[in-house]
């Protein structure tokens, strides 16, 4: 069963979202107040007000934030995956902070204080609650940047894969194909032969007589040899992008490509992609991807919504922008609320 991908940051304290929710209600009173003020029309300033409430309402959708979340660092998201609450979700919330303010206006900071009676330790407000939203202090990019650095910043690429075994693993046949001459490709059913060790010793010529030959005049030895198999893979192919919404994109490999809203190539010959996104969370160049024919890395290329790989446990791994890490097999990428997978189609028999 797959696990939810939690929120990133920690819940915001009860101080900072009365005081985030303070500063929402204060522009929607002063931007009324001096519509009020300067037409002298008391309905035009309840209009002004529904406007400024009905622009809050999209921002919180669309990004998650409003003005005095913004100046606290504050951020409302899905309780389960690191998103913006969307349209749905953001109505329910404003709509039960709205319900609360109908009781002598103090309602409303009441329902945002009802954060403080969640035994879950995650303070979410009755509102917070029937929308599945969660209100989080988001970290400093300075941080995030550390905290990538310190995860990522390596001579190669940091591979992301299931255990650190097979990490190890797969370190070690890199070492082995750069000291010893690529094996040929095997059958099937065989495996190739491990590569000879650096110190063995160059092989003598063998004294034995020769293998007796067969009625045809070829060695017997010839029968064992293994035939090159039809089905044998070869150099080359495609990379198939599947996402969830069905779009289907194919590439000749290698190939370099950009994939956002309205991507612009990063580099002359780079391919573009453009993903379908019906909640418009990607940015317009969102992600970059890099195959060569044998491995895949992606860089988030400094999306608004961000980007990560996800496992298929369901674990999530969140991309720091600019920062080029291997894809491993197996492993989705994410990007605003649309994920695709990576395949690698062999062209051709030899």
């Amino acid at each position: 069963m797959s696990m939810p991908t939690p929120p990133i940051g920690t819940p915001a304290t009860i101080g900072a979202r009365l005081a985030a929710f303070t500063i929402d209600v204060a522009v929607v009173a002063v931007l009324a107040t001096v519509a009020g003020l300067l037409w002298s029309s008391a309905v035009l300033a309840a209009f002004v007000a529904a406007e400024v409430v009905l622009a809050l309402w999209i921002v919180q959708a669309r990004w998650g934030v409003g003005p005095g979340a913004a100046l606290l660092r504050l951020r409302v998201s899905r309780t389960d995956a690191p998103f913006s609450p969307g349209a749905g979700r953001a109505f329910v919330r404003g709509s039960i902070v709205g319900i609360g303010g109908l009781v002598f206006l103090i309602g409303a900071w009441v329902v945002q204080a009802s954060a403080v009676w969640d035994r879950t330790g995650r303070r979410r407000s009755w509102a917070d609650k029937a929308a599945q939203t969660i209100v989080v202090a988001v970290p400093r990019r300075d941080r995030v940047a550390q905290a990538a650095d310190g995860a990522y910043a390596l001579a190669t690429p940091t591979v992301l894969g299931r255990s650190s075994i097979e990490s190890g693993r797969a370190a070690d046949v890199g070492r082995q194909q750069a000291l010893a001459p690529a094996p040929p490709i095997a059958p099937a059913w065989g495996s190739p032969p491990p590569p000879l060790p650096l110190s063995a010793p160059a092989p003598q010529p063998s004294t034995a007589l020769p293998a007796p030959a067969d009625a045809a005049g070829l060695p017997a030895a010839a029968e064992t040899a293994s035939p090159s198999l039809p089905g044998a893979q070869i150099p080359g192919g495609q990379l198939l992008l599947a996402f969830d919404t069905g779009q289907r994109e194919q590439l000749p490999l290698p190939v370099t490509v950009n994939l956002g809203r309205n991507p612009v190539a990063t580099e002359p010959g780079d391919a573009l992609i453009v993903v379908t996104d019906p909640d418009r969370l990607i940015s317009k160049t969102h992600l970059r991807l890099e195959h060569d024919g044998e491995s895949a890395w992606v860089t988030d290329a400094g999306s608004t919504n961000g980007s990560e790989l996800v496992d298929d446990d369901g674990r999530g791994r969140v991309l720091a922008a600019g920062v080029r890490t291997r894809l491993d097999d197996g492993v989705r990428v994410r990007l605003g609320e649309r994920i695709f997978t990576v395949s690698r189609l062999i062209g051709g028999t030899p």
